[in-house]
């Protein structure tokens, strides 16, 4: 393990550490009991998504407590917390903590034929511990101002020289940048991997703390071409429709946009097995899968999406984080 890998271990495992009480938000119905209660574990509790448990809680009787923080903070709580955690539902983003919570042996396998039929089988966990919830794309964002259309439509295309001085990009220890040569790695080796990292750290890219900040210096004209999830875009978008910046959905005359996704699962030992069963299979159905789409821009399990996608292999993938962060690393993404 490289001394960045240890170092990034020690800062996840210290924020943790100082988020000793995570915000929750109670969700009660009248009537309900304490023994009718299940407690979440929420990564997305800032994307004020509530309206999906409330119909859940008034329709079973169920109240729900809602502990949110970041996905570092639950996984390493729900580690130190073992047998004794109160969580019933972890809630995650990036497929990195679903593997990592799987792999730490945080969840416990559900098999539910609801579920297999809602979400398909790459978004889900083969053996039943963790089931997909939303996708997001992290692709190609380009000024309209200055790059045209068609000019950077790949993955590859922004190592092209024509680009030096022109490229932003977020921070490499960002974890959806670290995903993001994970996957690479799984799919294409570390020649190629290499081989694309060097050539787009060769353009001098700008290297930012946000996706945000991303698209906020192509907009002010401090770069042209970057990389972002593309929900960040909508959100700049539904803020101001005139917002300088397009999405490129990149690798569509290859293996398709790299896509991530936020997923959930039950925590073991939770002894509400029927219950966070069928609070899980509610999340994945239509009608809550429309309201996590409009609350972040996401697109649903369910119905994903209007561009050609690279089809996920999180196991693939998970096994490569540290080698993506090493690689990262060597070729200078800081």
């Amino acid at each position: 393990m490289s001394a960045r890998t240890k170092l990034l271990a020690a800062l996840i495992a210290g924020a943790a550490l100082v988020a000793s009480a995570l915000v929750a938000v109670v969700i009660a119905t009248a009537g309900s009991s304490s023994g009718d209660r299940l407690v979440l574990y929420s990564a997305r509790s800032h994307y004020g998504e509530e309206e999906p448990f409330e119909r859940y809680a008034k329709r079973t009787g169920t109240d729900l407590t809602l502990r949110g923080g970041s996905a570092s903070e639950l996984y390493e709580r729900l580690r130190s917390e073992g047998k004794d955690t109160p969580a019933d539902v972890l809630i995650t983003v990036d497929a990195a903590n679903l593997w990592r919570a799987k792999e730490a042996g945080l969840l416990q396998p559900i098999r539910s034929a609801a579920l297999e039929k809602a979400v398909p089988e790459d978004l889900r966990d083969p053996d039943g511990t963790w089931y997909g919830l939303t996708l997001r794309a992290r692709t190609i964002m380009r000024s309209t101002e200055r790059v045209g259309a068609d000019e950077v439509t790949t993955y590859e295309q922004l190592g092209d020289p024509k680009w030096k001085g022109r490229l932003c990009l977020r921070s490499g220890t960002s974890e959806y940048n670290v995903s993001f040569v994970a996957d690479r790695l799984a799919k294409d080796g570390p020649e190629a991997s290499e081989r694309m990292l060097r050539r787009w750290m060769s353009n001098d890219p700008q290297i930012l703390g946000s996706d945000t900040d991303v698209l906020e210096a192509i907009a002010d004209g401090d770069c042209d071409v970057g990389l972002a999830n593309h929900y960040y875009l909508e959100r700049e978008l539904e803020d101001d429709p005139d917002f300088p910046v397009a999405v490129v959905w990149a690798d569509q005359d290859g293996r398709g946009t790299h896509v991530n996704l936020s997923g959930l699962g039950m925590v073991r030992g939770s002894d509400k097995v029927e219950e966070a069963t069928d609070l899980i299979e509610s999340l994945v159905q239509p009608r809550e899968q429309r309201i996590f789409e409009e609350n972040n821009h996401e697109f649903g399990v369910d119905d994903c999406c209007d561009f050609k996608r690279d089809p996920i292999d999180v196991a693939a993938a998970g096994a490569r984080l540290d080698d993506a962060l090493n690689l990262m690393d060597e070729v200078g993404w800081d």
